[in-house]
């Protein structure tokens, strides 16, 4: 006997201690020891769009080397910039705008001021980033270039190779390797800009999980996969429900509940003081399948 069938979970009832709409607790009316054989199911979901294109702590971040064609190598300034993006929602042209805007300001009173911009095609769904100057050499670096450094100095805030919150890879599709230099004769054109970084939504719980999922980050706390198929400032929805897609609830005792709501690489997704919803569903599992 079930001492308890469904819970209805909103973030808008969250506990006072809980740290946002997508990392909190929930606090039930009372405890409940559920019995051998149970599992529970995830249903009921809805999260609204509430993040932005470019995220702080997420992707905030574009990696940029300069130098120039001095044949003497001990003369070129490899400079590394990480330029900090203002987080917010951006359409294609709005992101190439922020681009230009940002490589001004950051080379501004060096021998280069002004000579990058960045232009966007609605048609290819790229970005061209050209010089003015016919000796300055650029890279839009890749995770491998953030982390040899190209042997250079690094110029703003500061960065963390193995986590670079980076636009360049996963957005502007610089995914592996080494990129080449870009000339005044040899613009960097990227590959097909990506403005829906997050695809899916992980919703994790520790102390309602049976550890018996895996993600591509090794977690073990996921208990549903949510599908992002709504665009900005719409809402997700999801009830899709499978009879053998239960999680092991056997002996758990509920009371206060925590949830967090995560990306493909594990970190927590604002939703911008927005609230979601969602339903637990328990039931006795058929041990005999």
């Amino acid at each position: 006997m079930l001492p308890i069938k469904k819970i209805y979970i909103d973030s808008k009832h969250r506990t006072p201690d809980s740290l946002s709409s997508s990392h909190f607790k929930y606090d039930l009316p009372e405890s409940f020891l559920m019995p051998d054989n149970c599992g529970f199911y995830v249903c009921d979901v809805c999260v609204p769009h509430s993040w932005y294109t470019i995220e702080h702590g997420i992707n905030d971040k574009f990696y940029l080397h300069v130098s120039n064609d001095n044949t003497n190598v001990n003369l070129r300034p490899n400079q590394n910039y990480a330029i900090i993006l203002d987080s917010k929602q951006y359409t294609g042209a709005e992101l190439a705008t922020e681009l230009s805007s940002k490589m001004t300001a950051n080379l501004s009173g060096t021998a280069y001021a002004g000579g990058l911009t960045a232009s966007y095609s609605a048609s290819t769904q790229k970005i061209t980033i050209v010089t003015t100057y016919s000796d300055m050499t650029f890279k839009i670096l890749t995770a491998d270039d953030i982390k040899t450094k190209l042997d250079g100095t690094w110029v703003g805030d500061a960065y963390n190779e193995n986590d670079p919150c980076d636009i360049n890879s996963e957005m502007l599709k610089l995914v592996s390797g080494n990129a080449g230099y870009q000339t005044f004769t040899n613009p960097f054109v990227s590959g097909y800009v990506n403005l829906q970084p997050i695809r899916n939504l992980y919703l994790h719980s520790s102390n309602i999980g049976s550890y018996s999922t895996i993600g591509l980050y090794g977690a073990r706390t996921i208990i549903k996969k949510i599908p992002v198929t709504a665009d900005f400032n719409y809402m997700i929805i999801d009830n899709a429900m499978a009879g053998n897609d239960f999680i092991d609830a056997s002996r758990v005792t509920l009371k206060q509940l925590e949830f967090r709501l995560l990306n493909e690489d594990g970190k927590l997704v604002p939703l911008h003081g927005a609230n979601c919803s969602f339903s637990l569903v328990f039931d006795i599992m058929d041990t005999k399948s």
